[in-house]
């Protein structure tokens, strides 16, 4: 009896393992990212801004630029420690009472919290625009069927939230739209709730604009780059907002073009926008490396939106189908 229940014990040990480990996301490196009064944009005196976030060491990190989102723009200063004591770079300050007051010899800035917002935030649709999620349900989507990028495989199984977004459910596999696109225009807005995060819009499942947490990061492959169709051009533009912000893409995509025979005669082509920042002006895409490689190129796909074993959450997309004027 004694043996019988020890073996009892190690099974229901073993039971409760098993369905905890489905429930936790596949990456354990994801945490979440908790609110912090201090984290996010500073600006006031001219001349000077601040993204400001907490680091693994459990301080602070102040990057101090000239204006926020400039193109390959290098901090005027690096300022890490408390919130009480901060410096590098020659300078040295504090943030308290809502200010980030800093100096530097004879210099001096004063800073206050800003919370930015992208200017199409909450876009509506225009007429003849097709809503693909307004926060109802997921009757657009469904999932793909594991390795094969362009098959669906039931309903999406992502979790539905009362503020009208939908959250990646880890281990559930990306969702695909029902619908195939050509030539479109999509807008959807996102927002990150933890480090790392891992995931990305494909277009047509094949044309990765990727979504990593990167807010205050000056170095690694930034937000918003078309990573896996093109060769080297990076977006020059760090224009994330801080986790746990709402932030949008804005995308006008130009499929590739094939002759009778097949034979593909234009590349497919992006002008992208990210936080109402142009990222990207007719960037012509390669044909897609890593796994979108092996679906090849098409006159039409689906949107696919990716899990990665990491949670994010989406609301408000919408695509609008366009005709080029030219190859």
């Amino acid at each position: 009896m004694k043996k019988l229940l020890t073996l009892l014990a190690v099974l229901c040990a073993l039971t409760r393992g098993a369905f905890a480990a489905v429930e936790e996301p596949i990456d354990s490196r994801f945490k979440a990212t908790k609110p912090d009064l201090a984290m996010g944009d500073w600006q006031g005196t001219p001349g000077y801004v601040a993204q400001v976030f907490p680091t693994d060491d459990g301080k602070y990190q102040a990057n101090v630029f000239k204006q926020f989102d400039e193109v390959d723009a290098k901090p005027l200063a690096i300022m890490k420690g408390d919130l009480a004591s901060l410096s590098g770079g020659g300078w040295s300050g504090a943030i308290a009472g809502g200010h980030f007051k800093a100096g530097k010899d004879s210099d001096r800035f004063d800073l206050q919290h800003i919370t930015r917002v992208s200017p199409t935030l909450g876009a509506k649709p225009p007429q003849g625009g097709i809503v693909l999620f307004d926060g109802a349900n997921l009757e657009a989507w469904a999932k793909k069927q594991g390795k094969d990028w362009l098959k669906e495989d039931g309903p999406a199984k992502w979790k539905l939230l009362a503020d009208g977004s939908v959250e990646v459910v880890p281990a559930s596999d990306c969702i695909i739209t029902h619908k195939k696109f050509g030539d479109f225009r999509v807008h959807l807005e996102f927002r990150t709730i933890g480090y790392p995060t891992n995931s990305g819009v494909y277009l047509q499942t094949r044309y990765e604009l990727n979504i990593n947490e990167t807010y205050g990061k000056l170095e690694g492959g930034p937000n918003a780059g078309f990573d896996n169709c093109t060769d080297d051009a990076r977006p020059r533009i760090r224009a994330c907002y801080p986790p746990l912000s709402w932030q949008t893409f804005d995308i006008d995509f130009h499929a590739p073009r094939f002759d009778a025979s097949g034979k593909k005669i234009a590349p497919a082509r992006a002008t992208a926008l990210f936080n109402g920042v142009k990222i990207y002006d007719e960037q012509e895409l390669t044909k897609p490396k890593l796994s979108a490689g092996r679906l090849g190129e098409a006159p039409t796909g689906p949107l696919m939106l990716q899990e990665h074993g990491m949670p994010l959450q989406f609301r408000n997309i919408w695509v609008v189908e366009t005709k080029s004027t030219g190859l």
